[in-house]
C-alpha cells in the first residue's frame, strides 16, 4: 500500500503519543527579554563575518530573534516569527502561502533574499527563491535567528542581494528531556510538537516532530477559500565532542506537506475560470559539520549536505531535485589581521515536467533535466587600525556559476567605537543573483479574449518565449551606514540607512505584433537583462526597559523604490509593480510584561502602508499573549492574532493567478509540558 501524507500524519501524531510517558525530568530556560541592556549589546551573531563577534562589532544592519521571543510573539510559523526583525517584509498571500523580502521586490518567490538553516542554503534554483510553505521550521529547536539587512554575497554568495536570514538550531546538550507543545485555534483544530533528547556515545541527540491542520481562509466577500495547509515534519541534531577539540553536528530533516489553491484564470480564454489544485511538497535533508580549533586561537570548520525535494502542483508542473554541497572555511588572527578564507561547492540535479501545463500558460521545458554547479572561494581580512576603537573590514567572494558565468562579489566596511556603548558603521557592498531555472528554460503561452478591427470578440496570444542562455546575472552596489549604542540605562537605538542601485535586472519587452487573422493576433514577447532600479531608506528600531518587568521594542522601517520605466508597455508594466508593491512604512511595537510567578502578558501592534497596485489597502494589526506557568513543568497561554478586525489582505500573488484570499482574526490555546 502506498505511503500517503495521511499515512505520514498518523506515524507523526502515534509517535508524539508513545514518547510522552518516555519523558526525562529537565526544565531549562532562559529569557532574553529580561537580559540588562548592555548585555544586549554583547549577543554574538555568526553570520554577519563567519564569526563569532558581538552585534555591537557588526559593520552592518543586523537583528537576533532569540527563541525567547519567538515563543512569546506567539508565532506559528517561520514567516510569522520574522516580522519580529526591523525592515523584515513579510505579507500573508493566503494561509498557505508567504511573500518575504528585505529592501523591496516583495512576492511569492522573492529572489534577493538569500536563506540559510544552520548554514545550509535552502535557495530553490527553479524559483529563484524559497517556497514557504515547504521551508517551515521546528519552531522550539531554533536558538536564534539572525538576520542581515544589505548585501552579504562577500560573505554568502550570489542572491544574499537584500539580506541573508539564517536559521541556527539549538544544540541537542541544550534540549535534554522531552518538550510536549499542543494547542488548538479557531483556524487550526490541532497542532502538536513533540521533542525528546537524550544523550549517546558520549554526545546528545534530539529528536522532534511537528504536526498540524490550518483551515482554509476567506474571500474578501467571506466565502470560503481553498488555501488549506497540513504539514508534518521529523526534525533530528546530534552534537558530539571531537577528539583534538570542537565538536562533531549531524542534523537532517524530512517533511511532507499538502496546500490546497484555487486559480482564477478569468481573464484567459483557455482554461476554465475557476479550478482548484492540490500542491504536494516533500523532502529530506541531511548535514553533516566540523567545528575544530586551531592553533592561535584560530578556527577550521567544514560541513557537506545532501537534501532532494519533490514540488507536485497536481499534475500541472512536477520538479524533482538533488543537491550536494560542500564547504570548507579557515580563520586565522595574526597579529592586528582576523583572515578568513574558504571555498565551497553545489552541485543541483533536477528532473522537471509540465503534463497539464497548459492551463497555466506554459507549453514545455525546453530542458526537463538539467544540473546547475556554483563553485566559490573567498576571503575577507578585519583588520585593526586602532585598538578597541576602529576596525576596517573587507573581502571578496568570486563565483563560478555554471547558469550565468563569473560574479566577483566585494565588500568594505569600517566601524568606529568611541565607548563601550556606541558604534558608528558604514560599507560599501556589490552583490548578484543569478537567473532561475524558470526564466531561462520555460516558455509561455497565453490566450485572452481581445476586440480587435472589425471589433469583435477575438483571441490575442501572447508567447514568451525561453530566455537565451547569454542571460546575465542581476547586480547590486549598496552603500549603508549606521549607528546603535545606548542613551542610557534604560534605553538603546539602533539606526541604519541605504541607497542601492540596481543593474541587468530581467524586464519582459515586446517584440513586433504579428497579425494572423482579425481573429488571431500574436505578440510575442523576450526577456532581457534591460532594467535598473535604486531604492533608499532607513530601519529605526529601540529597546527600552520602562521598569524592570516591563519592556518596550517599538521599530520603523520606510523604503523607496523607484524604476526609469521605458517606452514599451510590456516593460513598463512589469517595473511598476517593483514601485507599486512597496509598503513605504512598516510599524511595529512590542510590549513585554512579566509579573508574579511565571505570568507573561505580551503585546503586539504592527501598521503597514497600502501596496498601489495590486491595490491592498493599509492594515494595523494587533496580536495578544498570556501565558502563565502550571507548577514547575507546565504552562498554558492563551494567543489572539490580528485582533483589530475580521480579516484584511495583505498581498496579491504574482506568479500565479490564485484566488485572493484575506487573513483571519484567530484565538489560540496552547498547553507546553516540559519533564
Amino acid at each position: 500500500m502506498p505511503v500517503t501524507i495521511d499515512h505520514f500524519r498518523y506515524t507523526v501524531r502515534t509517535l508524539a503519543l508513545v514518547c510522552a510517558p518516555l519523558a526525562m525530568p529537565v526544565w531549562a530556560s532562559g529569557d532574553l527579554l529580561n537580559l540588562p541592556l548592555e548585555d544586549l549589546l554583547k549577543i554574538e551573531i555568526s553570520s554577519a563575518s563567519r564569526r563569532l563577534q558581538q552585534v555591537q562589532d557588526v559593520a552592518a544592519a543586523v537583528s537576533v530573534i532569540s527563541r525567547e521571543e519567538i515563543e512569546r510573539s506567539g508565532a506559528r510559523t517561520l514567516p510569522e516569527a520574522l516580522r519580529l526583525a526591523p525592515g523584515v517584509e513579510v505579507a500573508r498571500i493566503g494561509n498557505n502561502r508567504w511573500a518575504v523580502s528585505i529592501r523591496g521586490f516583495n512576492g511569492r518567490f522573492a529572489q534577493k533574499l538569500l536563506v540559510l538553516k544552520d548554514g545550509r542554503s535552502i535557495y530553490s534554483p527553479l524559483f529563484s527563491g524559497v517556497m514557504w510553505e515547504a521551508e517551515d521550521a521546528i519552531l522550539g529547536d531554533i536558538e536564534r535567528i539572525e538576520v542581515i539587512r544589505g548585501p552579504s554575497a562577500a560573505m554568502w554568495g550570489s542572491n544574499a542581494v537584500n539580506g541573508v536570514i539564517n536559521i541556527i538550531t539549538r544544540s541537542a546538550d541544550s534540549t535534554l528531556g522531552t518538550e510536549l507543545v499542543a494547542s488548538s485555534a479557531t483556524d487550526e483544530p490541532a497542532a502538536i510538537t513533540l521533542r525528546h533528547g537524550f544523550a549517546l556515545a558520549d554526545g546528545h541527540v534530539r529528536l522532534s516532530v511537528k504536526s498540524f491542520d490550518l483551515r482554509p481562509a476567506k474571500t474578501s466577500s467571506g466565502t470560503p477559500g481553498n488555501d488549506g495547509w497540513r504539514a508534518d515534519r521529523i526534525g533530528l541534531r546530534g552534537d558530539w565532542p571531537a577528539s583534538g577539540g570542537g565538536r562533531w553536528i549531524l542534523a537532517g530533516e524530512t517533511y511532507q506537506s499538502r496546500a490546497d489553491d484555487r486559480m482564477d484564470y478569468s481573464r484567459y480564454s483557455r482554461v476554465p475560470p475557476l479550478f482548484e489544485v492540490e500542491q504536494s511538497n516533500t523532502g529530506s535533508s541531511l548535514l553533516l559539520r566540523r567545528e575544530r580549533p586551531t592553533a592561535g586561537g584560530g578556527q577550521l570548520d567544514w560541513q557537506i549536505s545532501a537534501d532532494t525535494a519533490v514540488i507536485d502542483l497536481q499534475s500541472i508542473i512536477r520538479e524533482e531535485r538533488h543537491t550536494i554541497a560542500g564547504e570548507l572555511q579557515q580563520r586565522q588572527p595574526i597579529g592586528d589581521h582576523d583572515l578568513l578564507w574558504g571555498a565551497s561547492y553545489r552541485f543541483s540535479d533536477d528532473q522537471i515536467s509540465l503534463p497539464n501545463a497548459g492551463v497555466i500558460g506554459a507549453t514545455r521545458f525546453t530542458r526537463p533535466e538539467r544540473n546547475w554547479q556554483l563553485a566559490s572561494v573567498f576571503a575577507h581580512d578585519d583588520y585593526t587600525l586602532v585598538p578597541d576603537r576602529l576596525h576596517l573590514s573587507g573581502g571578496v567572494r568570486v563565483d563560478f556559476d555554471s547558469w550565468s558565468g563569473t560574479q566577483v562579489q566585494p565588500d568594505l566596511r569600517l566601524t568606529y567605537t568611541p565607548d563601550a556603548t556606541t558604534t558608528w558603521w558604514t560599507s560599501l557592498a556589490r552583490a548578484a543573483r543569478t537567473p532561475s531555472r524558470l526564466e531561462q528554460d520555460v516558455p509561455f503561452n497565453f490566450a485572452a479574449q481581445a476586440a480587435v478591427p472589425p471589433y469583435q470578440p477575438a483571441i490575442t496570444t501572447i508567447r514568451l518565449p525561453p530566455a537565451p542562455d547569454t542571460l546575465q546575472a542581476e547586480t547590486v552596489t549598496s552603500l549603508e551606514a549606521g549607528w546603535r549604542g545606548r542613551v542610557n540605562s534604560r534605553l538603546s537605538l539602533d539606526l541604519s540607512a541605504f541607497i542601492s542601485d540596481y543593474r541587468n535586472l530581467l524586464t519582459t519587452i515586446s517584440q513586433p505584433v504579428q497579425v494572423i487573422s482579425p481573429s488571431l493576433v500574436i505578440v510575442p514577447l523576450a526577456t532581457i537583462n534591460a532594467a535598473s532600479a535604486r531604492t533608499h531608506g532607513f530601519e529605526l528600531a529601540a529597546d527600552w526597559q520602562v521598569s524592570p518587568d516591563w519592556r518596550l521594542q517599538p521599530s520603523y522601517a520606510r523604503l523607496y523604490l523607484s524604476s526609469p520605466l521605458p517606452a514599451d508597455p510590456v516593460a513598463a508594466a512589469a517595473q511598476d509593480l517593483w514601485q507599486s508593491r512597496v509598503a513605504r512604512d512598516r510599524v511595529s511595537l512590542r510590549s513585554s510584561w512579566t509579573w508574579g510567578q511565571g505570568q507573561q502578558l505580551d503585546l503586539w501592534l504592527k501598521y503597514t502602508s497600502a501596496l498601489r497596485n495590486p491595490q491592498v489597502p493599509a492594515y494595523t494589526t494587533l496580536d495578544m499573549r498570556y501565558a502563565m506557568r502550571l507548577g514547575a513543568q507546565a504552562e498554558l497561554a492563551i494567543i489572539g492574532q490580528n485582533l483589530l478586525e475580521t480579516r484584511h489582505a495583505e498581498f496579491v500573488s504574482d506568479y500565479l493567478p490564485v484566488e485572493q484570499t484575506e487573513i483571519g482574526r484567530s484565538l489560540t490555546v496552547r498547553a507546553t509540558w516540559r519533564f
